[in-house]
């Protein structure tokens, strides 16, 4: 039986499909693409009593409006398929790559999701889609997702179409206070969990301005707080607000599958942690804990296949891992990530 008033929210870094990622997705008859193979350890990740968010960063217009690859990103529609059929609950979808193919890439991108029947947050098709909650009901908890990016690329929105993508810029601090507030003052939801798209590319540890904003957000009432945009891993850490409210920071969770080369480029993972409501009307105050990380290596420099496979197979499998720059002891990188991710966290469940 289910515990009630408990959740365990999952979660992923970037799923960035490069070309040379898809065409090994393309199916033998040259219709359709088929990722069970590539991502089947995800079968073993994503467990079903999870409710999981995952940040799709390429949009999904699909075939139609013709796929594409860096720098204006546009994936088969097949991969939002295959996250439906495994556990995903809801996609993030507010980042710098979401305006790659303009306003007609977003707008079909969304027409899929909804056709996939995958809630999707962080991108809109109207004002009035912005402004409609994202409430999914598990557990007999009512868990938000809100969600906001730090820039949406190159392309930039129309002026007068801003609902397109969630700018952070758009609301601020002052004002995302105030829809928290009204949250929870109308009793709308039991938790609130935030995706923001922020930081600097490729760097290992959050920069101020990282530590600075989530800081804010937790203050402002966020509980969950998933970061992403570095492209490789950074270490969580629990935040204490002004308040003397908990909450939980994942600063950048990296690349879960993509193109992208360089040893800690293509190491991400899953992340979990326990929400848990208090049986007494009176204490609003959530129980946060428990958070776990597997980590996940997919390899686009030496079988270069792109698979997803658990670090840890890899490591007992081969005594080295060979990038475009070189060797490395696999045993090593894999003791070197358990300590970068530990730094906040020393009691971190990590494999």
């Amino acid at each position: 039986m289910k515990q009630q008033n408990k959740v365990t929210i999952g979660a992923t870094g970037d799923i960035l499909l490069h070309k040379r990622v898809y065409d090994k997705a393309l199916k033998t008859n040259g219709k359709g693409y088929n990722f069970d193979y590539m991502l089947g350890e995800v079968k073993n990740l994503f467990n079903e009593d999870h409710l999981i968010i995952v940040n799709q960063e390429s949009i999904i217009a699909g075939e139609e409006i013709g796929l594409s690859d860096f720098p204006h990103f546009n994936s088969p529609v097949d991969i939002g398929y295959f996250l439906k059929d495994n556990n995903v609950d809801i996609v993030n979808i507010a980042n710098n790559h979401i305006m790659d193919r303009g306003e007609e890439g977003v707008l079909k991108s969304i027409e899929n999701w909804e056709k996939i029947g995958l809630p999707y947050v962080g991108a809109n098709k109207s004002v009035e889609d912005q402004e409609t909650l994202r409430i999914i009901h598990k557990n007999g908890l009512r868990i938000c997702f809100l969600s906001y990016t730090q820039s949406s690329g190159t392309v930039k929105r129309p002026s007068n179409k801003k609902y397109l993508s969630n700018e952070y810029k758009d609301v601020g601090v002052k004002w995302l206070r105030r829809i928290i507030a009204r949250i929870r003052k109308e009793d709308l939801a039991d938790v609130v969990v935030l995706s923001i798209h922020f930081g600097e590319e490729y760097q290992m540890l959050p920069t101020s301005y990282q530590i600075e904003t989530a800081s804010n957000i937790a203050d402002a009432g966020a509980d969950i707080i998933i970061g992403h945009h570095p492209h490789v891993l950074q270490p969580p850490a629990f935040l204490l607000d002004s308040k003397g409210r908990d909450a939980f920071v994942a600063y950048s969770l990296g690349n879960f599958f993509s193109g992208q080369k360089g040893l800690y480029r293509q190491i991400g993972g899953y992340m979990t942690i326990d929400i848990e409501k208090s049986s007494n009307p009176n204490n609003s105050l959530l129980k946060i804990d428990n958070p776990t990380l597997q980590l996940t290596y997919v390899d686009s420099t030496d079988k270069k296949d792109y698979k997803l496979y658990l670090l840890k197979d890899i490591v007992e499998n081969q005594k080295t891992i060979r990038t475009d720059v070189g060797e490395f002891d696999s045993k090593l990188v894999y003791d070197r990530m358990l300590s970068h991710m530990t730094k906040w966290i020393p009691n971190l469940d990590i494999s």
